[in-house]
């Protein structure tokens, strides 16, 4: 029952993070909203759930992992009712914040409970499914969300989700308590500077396009982020128990898996967040059909994930992440040829080379983050690789979608009477029937692609130095791969990755 309860709870919350952006162009359509707050539709949720997964981590260990999680995935389900009944896109934005309260409490507290539940090779079997369970969720929102949105409309992309959270959150009463008596105290200055520099860097992105980067908004904003941000390392220095141990990032492969992680977000989180927008913007396509074609991308990446774990008990984290960036640059490079009326088979193999470069390093990267610092700080370690890869997933939806915004606008100007109005509609997915409109839609998206190949290009180096193995002959032997040792895994004590450590754990 534990198993069950969390991997279907831990499936809703990464397809409601991919899922919605399908709905866009029929939520534009009947709410009738500026660009900018139909962007807070898919922000409002990354910005709450990045912001607050670790103090959920500490509140749980206080409070109870079982309440935190009733009272998460109540909320989630509680604030996509809201969605699917809300009046306007006031209350959708507000709604979509509070779900991604709710689901940084769900994944927080989730994934302890199935730590307090299991033991040794069972625990490495359940964390193996809540593995499968994110990522299946993350790789089928689009698809789930278009076929619920083809039958029940967008109101529907909410309303199934808000159900089943319901139940779970009912049926969650079965599951047994536990709490940490040891744990630390909420970090409540690091949480609140750390949340408020996130949303005002978020805010600053989404609303420049329309407002002007030069506006004092915007400048402000960016001010009021960059100061509390610096805040929150001051707070967190001198924290007894920080909410992120700064200290971690003294090891050299910590930086590594971490800078890895970020560059992914920055390389394929606009893939699928973008492209379904793209596709009903320039092709016209359908929810469903959108979705569909996305499994070229999200469907080898999840097949690969499966092979990657064996892959890296052959081959170093090392080579395996390298590999995975150059695969990925060179995936990404090849869908520049997207353009209108692209057909599919032009369209296949790109998409395709690039999930399988995402799907091996799906496996490896979260085994990875642990392995780098000592057994005690591992909890810590795994805490602030997550935190980091949202927080890094929602900065790139926004920049993405704002570059998006600004460059078919310029590109646009000039050429029709009003750019930034149909900049703007191309930006909510509305079907153009210019081919100049399309055209300057598509060389925008390129730029896009060029900027996440390169950058994931000029990774490599960085990859390669600071995952260098450790030699240190007084170090014993040890696996992360808890499906052939079958036991709990063993860590190294600090340092590097080590060529004999293999990082496939789950």
């Amino acid at each position: 029952m534990t198993l069950l309860l969390i991997s279907l709870s831990v499936t809703l919350v990464p397809l409601s993070l991919t899922g919605p952006a399908v709905a866009i162009p029929d939520i534009s359509g009947d709410l009738h909203p500026g660009v900018q707050s139909l962007q807070w539709v898919i922000n409002g949720y990354n910005v709450m759930f990045a912001s607050l997964m670790l103090a959920f981590g500490a509140l749980a260990d206080r409070v109870g992992r079982r309440r935190v999680f009733r009272a998460g995935v109540g909320l989630f389900g509680l604030a996509a009712l809201v969605c699917a009944l809300a009046p306007s896109i006031v209350f959708l934005d507000i709604a979509r914040a509070a779900a991604g309260i709710g689901a940084a409490a769900t994944l927080t507290s989730g994934s302890t409970l199935l730590a307090a539940r299991f033991e040794g090779a069972e625990r490495a079997r359940a964390f193996g499914l809540f593995g499968t369970a994110l990522g299946a969720g993350l790789a089928f929102g689009p698809l789930l969300s278009g076929a619920m949105l083809s039958v029940m409309g967008w109101r529907g992309v909410f309303a199934i989700p808000a159900v089943l959270g319901l139940i779970v959150a009912l049926a969650s009463r079965s599951l047994q308590e536990s709490k940490n008596p040891e744990a630390r105290p909420l970090d409540r200055p690091g949480t609140l500077t750390f949340t408020g520099g996130l949303f005002l860097l978020i805010f600053a992105l989404v609303e420049a396009p329309a407002l002007g980067w030069g506006s004092g908004l915007v400048i402000g904003s960016l001010i009021g982020c960059v100061l509390l941000l610096v805040g929150f390392v001051v707070v967190e220095h001198r924290q007894s128990a920080p909410m992120f141990d700064l200290s971690l990032l003294r090891y050299p492969g910590f930086v590594g898996v971490n800078v890895a992680v970020i560059v992914l977000a920055f390389s394929l989180l606009p893939l699928l967040v973008l492209l379904p927008t793209y596709f009903s913007a320039v092709e016209g396509f359908s929810a469903v059909r959108g979705g569909a074609v996305l499994l070229l991308f999200t469907g080898p990446a999840v097949i690969v994930s499966m092979l990657a774990a064996r892959l890296a008990l052959v081959i170093s984290l090392r080579a395996q992440l390298s590999s995975a960036m150059v695969i990925m640059a060179a995936g990404m490079a090849w869908l520049t040829v997207i353009e209108p009326h692209v057909g599919l088979g032009t369209l296949a193999s790109p998409l395709i080379v690039i999930g399988i470069g995402y799907g091996l390093t799906l496996a490896v990267l979260d085994g990875a983050a642990v392995s780098t610092v000592e057994l005690a700080r591992a909890g810590m370690a795994s805490g602030m690789f997550n935190a980091m890869r949202l927080t890094a997933d929602t900065a790139a939806a926004a920049v993405g979608g704002s570059l998006m915004i600004s460059m078919t606008a310029a590109g646009l100007t000039g050429r029709v009477a009003d750019p930034r109005a149909v900049a703007d509609a191309l930006n909510a997915g509305l079907h153009t029937t210019s081919l100049e409109a399309a055209t300057v839609f598509s060389d925008a998206f390129h730029v896009i692609l060029w900027i996440g190949a390169v950058t994931a290009v000029l990774t490599v180096p960085v990859l390669l130095f600071t995952l260098r193995p450790e030699k240190s002959p007084e170090k014993p032997e040890m696996s992360l791969a808890p499906h052939r040792a079958g036991q709990e895994n063993a860590l190294p004590e600090r340092g590097n990755v080590r060529e004999d450590v293999p990082a496939g754990g789950s």
